[in-house]
């Protein structure tokens, strides 16, 4: 007799056999939509184990109330997570070394893998070497795995046959949730370890290109720091009010905008002897918000770039909003057109994520994006993006904020004050390399990562190419 028979996909209608009854019967365990991509799954040819087999060490993460510092050994969360696959390090947080000490089973090694076990359940991730004797949270159960390449593993588990298994085990209740069984019982293909290699390689040097990015950036970034310093704004708290000289008001009279901490900002830059000059001379007025259209998941011509579309430092394109209408060219991004947000529910949220555009002819901001397009006779693009990503820019798009919705507009924004500054040959070429060969890097290892998944599903469902990873031996 038959295990399962589906009677409709949808809605899902399956009959079950009482040998196939597990431990649990919910209906949404035996969905006919999991079944279905099981049968493919398993029904394959190739070898399988359950992750309890070839991991060990397996713990869940403790939550440190109390005991988070400025610095100690580092804890590993949800935020520190970037485009599915990756650890950064960039906004660390940290714990101190006693509490680590009392909690040891909750160090990681490089290598080992983590397991997500809240929002988006099952997502996993390799340590890598930089966060190495780090300590992980109640987010996460780590394990440390054995006669398997961990960056294959971890492309298995976030691949859709992977996905499907978890989501197949989470618990069907409000709040979400995988135990320990549920994951250890996670069934495993195993391949041969040319076949590991040649997948968890693509992984692995995805990892290289992102951290080489960053360090381009850096470079960049400090670059910018050593020619015109840092600076901390905060509310000025032995007074509440500030007095404006005449030729100081603009067209605005709220009281945020003439805050006595944007003034100080413009005379430490103006104390530095640099020439200044304004975004709307620098940007020939080529200032504005863009407009939102009605969009698809059917590939056109240009793409609707939103909020969520904000990388760290290049927009990440969504297949999900192509644009399904006609649309004013005259919103085009051109290339080196520099983008930020301009509303946000929370005001601090506004210009905190700059992107510069290197494509040609693809996208058009949405409404709740500001656009600014430099005249590169006027002034270096790449200079200018780093300059409005340090902090000298974002408080300047800061003090653009008003309203009870929080909105930047571009008449505001035309009066952000720029300083020119004179750069060497090599700090040009710094900052060329850290936006071209950054953005280069960063689209190889979205590429490699997507190759390596493709790879895994190819795989399971029998049209893996070997001929591929012969050439690569």
């Amino acid at each position: 007799m038959n295990k399962y028979y589906i009677l409709y996909s949808k809605p899902s209608c399956t009959i079950i056999s009482e040998s196939f009854v597990q431990n649990r019967i919910d209906a949404q365990f035996y969905s006919s939509e999991y079944l279905t991509i099981e049968k493919i799954e398993f029904d394959n040819g190739l070898d399988y184990v359950e992750l309890g087999e070839i991991g060990t060490n397996f713990s869940y993460g403790t939550p440190p109330y109390g005991h988070i510092c400025d610095k100690g050994v580092p804890y590993l969360r949800i935020p520190d997570i970037e485009d599915d696959f990756f650890l950064s390090d960039s906004n660390i947080a940290f714990i101190d070394k006693e509490y680590h000490l009392k909690n040891i089973r909750n160090e990681v090694k490089a290598g080992d893998v983590l397991f997500r076990i809240k929002g988006q359940l099952g997502q996993a991730l390799v340590v890598p070497q930089k966060l190495s004797n780090s300590h992980t949270g109640s987010s996460f159960l780590r394990f440390t795995p054995k006669s398997i390449n961990p960056y294959f593993l971890v492309c298995y588990l976030n691949s859709s046959f992977g996905r499907n298994q978890i989501n197949r085990k989470q618990s069907n209740s409000i709040i979400q949730y995988l135990n320990i069984d549920d994951i250890t019982s996670i069934r495993v293909p195993i391949p041969s370890p040319e076949i590991q290699k040649y997948i968890g390689d693509k992984v692995r040097k995805a990892e290289e290109l992102r951290e080489e990015a960053k360090r381009l950036k850096k470079e960049a970034e400090e670059i910018i720091y050593k020619k015109l310093g840092n600076i901390v704004l905060e509310d000025e708290k032995n007074y509440t009010a500030n007095y404006i000289r005449e030729e100081d008001i603009f067209e605005r009279i709220d009281s945020e905008y003439y805050k006595e901490k944007y003034f100080r900002l413009q005379k430490q830059l103006k104390s530095k002897g640099f020439s200044l000059k304004t975004l709307d001379e620098l940007c020939d007025s080529n200032i504005f918000n863009g407009r939102t259209y009605k969009t698809t998941n059917k590939k056109r011509k240009y793409m609707n770039i939103g909020v969520g579309e904000l990388g760290d430092w290049f927009i990440l394109a969504n297949g999900d909003k192509y644009i399904d209408e006609n649309i004013n060219t005259n919103y085009l991004l051109d290339r080196y057109s520099i983008i930020w947000g301009n509303s946000a529910h929370l005001a601090k949220y506004i210009g905190e994520k700059v992107n510069i555009n290197l494509e040609t002819n693809s996208y058009v901001p949405t409404t709740e994006i500001t656009c600014i397009k430099p005249n590169l006779d006027k002034i270096n693009p790449y200079y200018l993006f780093l300059y409005m990503k340090s902090n000298w820019g974002y408080y300047q798009v800061q003090r653009t904020v008003k309203g009870m919705t929080a909105h930047s507009y571009p008449e505001d924004v035309s009066k952000i004050i720029v300083p020119i500054l004179d750069f060497s040959f090599e700090e040009l070429n710094v900052m060329k390399s850290a936006v071209e060969l950054g953005y280069r890097y960063t689209k190889e290892s979205k590429q490699l990562v997507q190759e390596a998944k493709q790879d895994v599903e190819d795989l399971i469902e029998g049209n893996f190419d070997m001929s591929k990873v012969k050439a690569n031996s």
